[in-house]
């Protein structure tokens, strides 16, 4: 019983080790696109005003708005790509194994405890169907346990008489 609560709390240790891992992930996602929209707004506010003063010289001011937003667009673009490309550590992986040998040691004792059960019932069944056929007829199985020692005493007193 204390080895099947012990892989309990380290089942329950695992678990809360991938949660946390998982957690962690997301919120550095959350974070770095939050930091993408910042960047977004703050930034691009500032490069915008320049490129567009920039361009507008050269281009005119409806290309260089043009300009402006194309390479707004493809840093946003870029920020998110990383952010969703942000993956789990190898300690999730680790907790996973820890979760899944508890499991199996589990599984494995409740195997056990079955064939113990099923053991346990077959006997029952037996001794139920002894004691069924005796309540039913008692000479039968008092005949049974009688005779053995009978015959016994009989066979040794015939070969004493021998000797």
């Amino acid at each position: 019983m204390e080895s099947t609560v012990r892989n309990l709390r380290i089942i329950w240790r695992a678990e809360l080790l991938i949660i946390e891992a998982k957690l962690q992930v997301a919120a550095k996602k959350i974070g770095a696109t939050a930091f993408a929209g910042l960047v977004l707004i703050f930034g691009l506010a500032m490069l915008n005003v320049a490129g567009f003063f920039a361009l507008e010289e050269i281009w005119g001011p409806s290309y260089a708005a043009l300009a402006v937003a194309g390479v707004d667009f493809l840093v946003a673009i870029i920020l998110l790509l990383w952010a969703s490309g942000l993956k789990t550590g190898p300690e999730l992986e680790l907790a996973k194994e820890v979760r899944d040998a508890g499991l199996e040691e589990l599984e494995a004792k409740a195997e056990d405890l079955q064939e113990e059960i099923e053991r346990t019932r077959d006997e029952l069944i037996g001794l139920k169907n002894s004691l069924t056929s005796f309540a039913k007829n008692p000479l039968d199985g008092a005949l049974a346990g009688l005779l053995t020692p009978i015959l016994t005493l009989l066979i040794k007193s015939m070969s004493k008489k021998k000797d």
